[in-house]
């Protein structure tokens, strides 16, 4: 019956599939290494080090307080806040310091991408604050 259809749990829209989680780890280890080119062109070295913000979208605002509350327990970020009234929700933060290393930054965009993924929320972007 249709008009009862408002009493049935709905399935959880997933918001992050496994195909884009895959396109976006490789889009990040891209994005490091421009990032670093541009990085080098400036005489910044890989001895220097600079704080990353970092930005997130979920579709959901119980994942995205989820992942808020993990990315808070890492103690290498800070300020992570969610940012409810855009849509798709957003999740900010920044890093403590990090080396201008091509590792470096690898690992880290990973971890984030990562983390994203476990909660259904996708890493969309970060810059680095100078």
């Amino acid at each position: 019956m249709k008009i009862l259809d408002f009493l049935k749990r709905h399935k959880k829209v997933q918001f992050v599939s496994e195909i884009d989680f895959i396109t976006n780890l490789g889009r990040q280890s891209h994005l490091a290494v421009e990032m670093l080119v541009a990085l080098r062109e400036f005489d910044i070295e890989e001895d220097h080090e600079f704080e990353i913000e970092y930005f997130f979208h979920s579709n959901s605002i119980e994942k995205a307080k989820q992942l808020q509350k993990e990315l808070s327990a890492i103690n290498s970020l800070k300020g992570n806040e969610v940012i409810e009234s855009k849509r798709p929700i957003v999740i900010k933060g920044q890093t403590a310091p990090v080396k201008m290393m091509h590792e470096t930054l690898k690992k880290w965009a990973t971890q984030m991408c990562e983390l994203g993924y476990k909660h259904d929320c996708r890493f969309e972007n970060w810059q680095i604050k100078r």
